[in-house]
């Protein structure tokens, strides 16, 4: 009888520990899960505190990366959108926003592919001033040629 409830206490023993870890295992899984998610819901909320103005400093410092200008244009790109021209006039308030294609444009770090999504985006956005975009992106464009 000894060898049989030796045996018992073993299976017994193999099984607990094999539940315990079957349930470490779905912890972690669980809560590898749940992190991306906080993270993605911080990021949104500090691209919405994010200005204008606080993207063309981060565009106007020449020691910004290409990924910090990548993430500048998205920002830009999704938040805000060139107001209306008055009488086919373009507005002080619409030169500032073409003024951030300039600086982007003209940025060492500005590669073609982040150059080309931004016209992209920025004439779908705002068809209006299609016009504008080319010559302010060429404008950038020379200036970084200097």
């Amino acid at each position: 009888m000894g060898e049989k409830s030796l045996f018992i206490a073993i299976i017994l023993v193999a099984v607990l520990v094999f539940i315990g870890i079957l349930l470490l295992t779905f912890f972690k899984l669980k809560s590898k899960n749940e992190k991306p998610q906080k993270q993605t819901a911080k990021t949104k909320t500090n691209n919405e505190d994010i200005t204008f103005n606080q993207l063309l400093d981060i565009i106007s410092n020449p020691n910004s990366t290409k990924n910090n200008l990548f993430s500048a244009l998205k920002i830009f790109t999704n938040q805000f959108i060139i107001p209306p021209k008055k009488n086919g006039q373009l507005t002080d308030e619409a030169k500032t926003y073409l003024k951030f294609v300039l600086i982007m444009a003209s940025h060492k770090n500005a590669d073609a592919k982040l150059i080309a999504f931004m016209n992209n985006e920025l004439k779908k956005k705002n068809p209006e001033y299609a016009r504008e975009i080319e010559v302010y992106e060429e404008q950038g464009r020379l200036r970084r040629k200097r």
